[in-house]
C-alpha cells in the first residue's frame, strides 16, 4: 500500500509541475518578452534560448526515463521536475519569439 501511495503522489507532483507550474513560467517569460524585457534580447536571442533550453530539457527527461531505474526515486523525481521546469522556460522563450516587440532604440 505504501508504494502505491508514493507512486500516486509522485505522479500528481509531476503532473502539477507540467500542467500548472511550467505554463505559469512560460506565460511569465512571454509577458516579459511582450513588454520588451530584457532589453538585450532580440528575436534571434529568444530563438537561441528556446532551442538550447528545449534540448537540455529533452535530454534530462529522456536520460531520467531511460536510466532512472537504477537511481533513487528522489533523484529521478528531481530530474523529471527539472526537465518539466526547463520545458516551461523553453516554451516561454518560444512564445517570446513571436511576442517580442521591436525596440525603439536604433540598431
Amino acid at each position: 500500500m505504501h508504494t502505491s501511495v508514493g507512486v500516486w503522489v509522485e505522479l500528481g507532483f509531476i503532473l502539477f509541475t507540467f500542467f500548472v507550474i511550467a505554463p505559469a513560467i512560460a506565460a511569465t517569460i512571454a509577458y516579459a518578452a511582450w513588454k520588451g524585457k530584457p532589453k538585450g534580447f532580440d528575436r534571434d536571442m529568444y530563438w537561441t534560448a528556446f532551442v538550447s533550453t528545449g534540448a537540455v530539457a529533452g535530454f534530462i527527461l529522456v536520460y531520467a526515463q531511460r536510466n532512472g531505474g537504477t537511481w533513487p526515486r528522489a533523484v529521478r523525481l528531481a530530474c523529471l521536475v527539472l526537465g518539466a521546469l526547463l520545458f516551461g522556460v523553453a516554451f516561454g522563450f518560444g512564445v517570446g519569439i513571436f511576442a517580442r516587440r521591436r525596440s525603439s532604440l536604433p540598431d
